[in-house]
């Protein structure tokens, strides 16, 4: 009896219709072009302090070799709105079906700080300097990959006192980190044309990266295509503890540096909440991780998310860290109320035609419970970066 076969039959995939172009480059020095590329649907996500991401459908044949398409970490994806760059993703991921299309994971250029280590040996400690300096040189990698590190302090110099131990963890997580503190530098990718071609910036500010200048404003009802308010008592407390780690250096048996901030709230029982640090070893840092956190999530955490046309404003006009007016009259609210907010993410489908912006009212940016898999995650980075302590540098 013969054995009978089934084969799927690649479907057409139409281009993505619109506004938007796509456009490709090598990812090293010279950056040299690889063309325009066709794509069928596009979707990012670009942050306030953090790093964004991105998915995209190309249409094969796409327009570039299937060497360079399934080369990851190889090459550079460049998003244009109306011959504007908005977005450049670095294809992380690739899922094929035998389909006339494959789906690449995007990393934003940027974000190729989770790609390099602290590498300084045995440790680099900074005392009492300007922190937009520090953010700069945990950043300063980005450079490999064509992005533009831009540092400011427009708010004046603010000193910190930090340590980072050899291998500690990756450039990206500590630049996060630096961002978190209460009166720490904020940072975001931002997008231009330079001589005929896109340029990706990292700009690094304090006290603030972005700006009231775009006028932000949304109406509930009104100009808003959705539109919800969430209040979070996850992380609400009222007592807390942050616990930090030691360096590669400290005695047998020493114990975890703590510090605990008292902060009671009226009309609150004791609410207790253990922060952990793996990588911060100067008490002083601790201390401003502990004061920050305590103040962030004094009171339950206020998100509000939104979404509106991808032209109205113009995506290309406003960022993460923008100020946003959000006036709401609803049932809860029947008298209305504004809210000053800023953006901390905006999530784009070039599809859709919809930007869904994501904002908050406390500063700095507040983080949310963590999934099953951002727990294992961070743990594993813990005992690795105990495991690196110890490491020695190859010579």
């Amino acid at each position: 009896m013969g054995v009978m076969q089934s084969t799927t039959l690649p479907r057409p995939v139409v281009p993505l219709p619109g506004r938007w172009t796509f456009w490709a480059d090598q990812i090293v020095s010279p950056f040299a072009p690889l063309g325009p590329v066709d794509v069928a649907a596009f979707q990012c996500s670009t942050k306030l302090s953090g790093f964004g991401t991105g998915q995209v459908t190309l249409v094969l044949p796409c327009g570039l070799d299937p060497a360079i398409v399934t080369k990851l970490w190889g090459w550079r994806l460049w998003a244009m709105f109306d011959g504007v760059p908005y977005f450049c993703g670095i294809p992380s991921g690739l899922t094929e079906t035998g389909q006339a299309a494959v789906v690449l994971t995007l990393t934003e250029l940027p974000g190729y700080l989770v790609k390099r280590a602290w590498d300084v040996f045995p440790s680099k400690t900074y005392t009492q300097v300007e922190q937009v300096s520090i953010a700069a040189d945990i950043a300063a990698p980005a450079a490999d990959v064509g992005v533009v590190v831009v540092a400011q302090n427009p708010g004046g110099a603010f000193l910190r006192d930090r340590q980072y131990d050899y291998l500690v963890n990756n450039r990206a997580d500590l630049l996060g980190q630096l961002s978190q503190v209460a009166g720490g530098p904020e940072f975001r990718a931002e997008y231009s044309m330079a001589a005929g071609s896109p340029v990706c910036t990292l700009r690094i500010a304090f006290a603030r990266v972005g700006s009231a200048a775009a006028q932000l404003a949304a109406r509930i009802p009104g100009n808003l295509l959705t539109y919800q308010a969430q209040w979070d008592s996850d992380l609400l407390r009222t007592h807390t503890f942050a616990v930090g780690d030691l360096p590669y250096n400290a005695a047998a048996g020493a114990a975890r540096p703590v510090k605990v901030v008292d902060n009671a709230q009226a009309g609150l029982p004791r609410l207790d909440y253990v922060d952990d640090f793996p990588g911060v070893v100067l008490a002083s840092t601790l201390a401003e991780r502990a004061s920050a956190n305590s103040t962030s999530y004094q009171t339950a955490v206020l998100t509000l998310t939104a979404t509106v046309p991808t032209d109205f404003p113009e995506v290309t006009s406003y960022g993460p860290g923008d100020d946003v007016t959000i006036t709401a009259t609803t049932p809860l609210y029947p008298d209305g109320l504004v809210i000053p907010a800023w953006l901390t993410q905006v999530d784009v489908d070039a599809a859709a035609s919809t930007a869904a912006w994501t904002m908050q009212t406390t500063r700095p940016p507040t983080r949310h419970r963590e999934t099953v898999t951002q727990r294992i995650n961070r743990i594993d980075r813990m005992t690795a970066g105990q495991f690196h302590g110890g490491a020695m540098a190859l010579v």
